[in-house]
């Protein structure tokens, strides 16, 4: 399918809240980068083991990867003492781009997890991380501010290496039900550390998508506040259209297509329901950037191929 313009540039247009030619996918637009010299994370998910904080990894086989597990601090007060923050400037990140090969036609990205609010309980656990946000407000608002300070450094590392476009920044809020704390919380520790991270990503230049898992609605406003570009929510837990119609012009919303049957017709009609109701046509700002995946290769092809078909022609009218 000949397209009027590239896959970067039309992802860029959307990053950038305008309406792009066809409905973009964040993933599949774009090609990912890691900093081998890193370890924010254990050196594998494959198997236990230990980042450069000393946080323990333990392996799950059920769920074939590994989840930080404490081993850091028993609370936040002994943060100042216990934390051994990296020295990333001794560590030699030249060779980390040894290899790479810009593709012009797509986006650049690397994937930071372990976010600000992520690190207080793999340090030492969650229901010890809640429970000292409650009890140890001041020390968890300086541990958070710390942590920011981390993540724009280890942004920088990454940025230093290659030339993003965009990060996709893991901080998970919530459960199924509800976020893990509330609005006033989130304010009083969160929002100015996560705020700084952002502002330093933006200083290169660089837009920021905030994944973040569970029922998270109530943050949109802040996300907004604090200059998010995008995010990537559970359409699940968050009713993604209506958080679409009154943030779209300001924040791109990762969406999914749902398929309802198994024939060609119903992959078809998935693609085309997707455009209709996330599109930017329909939609203020940029639309969503979809994540496309059905039952078979040939099937998820199909299903790629015609978001993008159909899309073009209904995009056409509003550009």
């Amino acid at each position: 399918m000949e397209l009027p313009i590239s896959k970067r540039e039309n992802l860029l247009l959307a990053l950038n809240h305008q309406k792009p030619a066809w409905m973009p996918a964040l993933y599949s637009d774009s090609q990912i980068v890691t900093c081998k010299t890193s370890r924010d994370m254990a050196p594998t998910k494959e198997a236990a083991g230990f980042d450069w904080f000393g946080t323990r990894y333990d392996y799950s086989a059920v769920l074939n990867c590994n989840m930080p597990n404490g081993g850091v601090m028993d609370d936040i007060t002994q943060w100042r003492e216990k934390v051994r923050w990296p020295d990333m400037d001794a560590l030699d990140w030249s060779h980390d781009a040894d290899g790479f090969v810009r593709n012009e036609e797509l986006c650049c990205y690397a994937r930071l997890s372990n976010g600000i609010f992520e690190r207080i309980h793999a340090f030492m656990g969650f229901e010890q991380a809640l429970q000292d946000m409650f009890v140890e407000p001041d020390e968890c608002r300086e541990f958070f501010l710390r942590m920011a300070q981390y993540r724009v450094d280890l942004f920088n590392k990454y940025a230093d290496c290659f030339p993003l476009d965009f990060i996709v920044a893991a901080d998970d809020y919530g459960t199924a039900r509800a976020p893990f704390f509330s609005c006033e919380m989130y304010e009083d520790l969160l929002y100015e550390p996560t705020r700084r991270f952002v502002e330093g990503v933006h200083a290169r230049g660089v837009k920021f998508i905030a994944h973040c898992c569970g029922c998270v609605t109530p943050f949109m406003p802040y996300f907004v506040e604090m200059g998010v570009d995008g995010v990537e929510i559970q359409a699940e837990l968050n009713d993604l259209s209506a958080i679409m119609q009154q943030y779209g012009d300001k924040l791109l919303i990762e969406v999914r297509p749902t398929i309802n049957g198994s024939a060609d017709e119903d992959v078809i009609a998935a693609a085309h329901a997707l455009v209709d109701t996330y599109g930017a046509h329909t939609n203020p700002g940029s639309g969503g950037t979809c994540m496309g995946r059905a039952a078979t290769p040939e099937q998820n092809r199909l299903l790629n191929d015609e978001i993008v078909r159909y899309s073009l022609e209904k995009y056409a009218a509003v550009r």
